[in-house]
């Protein structure tokens, strides 16, 4: 089935949304609140985000600015700000429709259907593949030659993280943003000590552990094949 990932604090719009979609027959995930909104997008790698503004902790602008730094699917954002103002944020914000809550729910399903995404029977597993590596979010785990590097659901997510900006220089404070909804106090180690354990595993599967590079004062780089 395509999946739709529903991020509203309000219980009876988003139950009444679910109950809508599933009889169109997709698959549909939840959120309630902005700070773990990220972290649901890397484990469900949804097809469609259906996205408030107003919700607790963060609100849907910033999610929908760090969404865009990975994620490639469909942001329709669903609100009752009912203004031009909110609707060219939204866009300026790489939003790909805007529709207000009080709009008819046929109105919102032929905008689904507008962005390509049509509900399937077969269920389609979209892997980010990095020459003879296979990150496979519905197995939340990571392949090399066909084997699986039995990461945690953390490892997974950190390093799939990384991996959607590879080449590119991902500091500590943009992934516990991204994964964690924290700001780093740069004295937190969390994220070194994940580091270490995934870079052991690639050396067990036959992967040099080097491909995921610390960059003094900065961050992390995944750099493969290793140079």
């Amino acid at each position: 089935m395509k999946k739709i990932l529903i991020i509203e604090d309000d219980n009876l719009v988003s139950f009444t949304l679910k109950a809508q979609l599933e009889t169109k027959g997709f698959e549909i995930y939840q959120v309630f609140n902005g700070s773990v909104a990220i972290r649901k997008v890397i484990n469900v790698n949804p097809d469609v985000i259906l996205l408030d503004i107003a919700l607790p902790d963060k609100n849907g602008y910033d999610i929908c600015k760090e969404l865009r730094q990975f994620y490639q699917g469909g942001i329709i954002f669903l609100t009752a700000a009912d203004s031009v103002e909110a609707e060219v944020t939204s866009f300026g914000l790489g939003a790909d429709d805007f529709v207000n809550k009080s709009a008819p729910f046929e109105i919102l399903y032929q905008r689904i259907k507008r962005l390509g995404v049509r509900p399937k029977k077969v269920d389609v597993n979209q892997p980010l593949i990095i020459e003879d590596i296979e990150f496979r979010p519905n197995s939340a785990d990571c392949f090399y030659q066909g084997k699986a590097l039995g990461l945690t659901q953390e490892e997974f997510e950190l390093f799939y993280f990384i991996a959607t900006k590879h080449g590119q220089v991902v500091s500590r404070q943009m992934i516990l943003q991204v994964l964690k909804g924290a700001e780093y106090n740069g004295v937190d180690r969390s994220i070194d000590i994940k580091i270490a354990r995934i870079r052991r595993k690639l050396k067990q599967s036959g992967l040099p552990s080097e491909i995921i590079q610390s960059i003094r004062s900065k961050g992390y780089q995944l750099i493969y094949p290793a140079q």
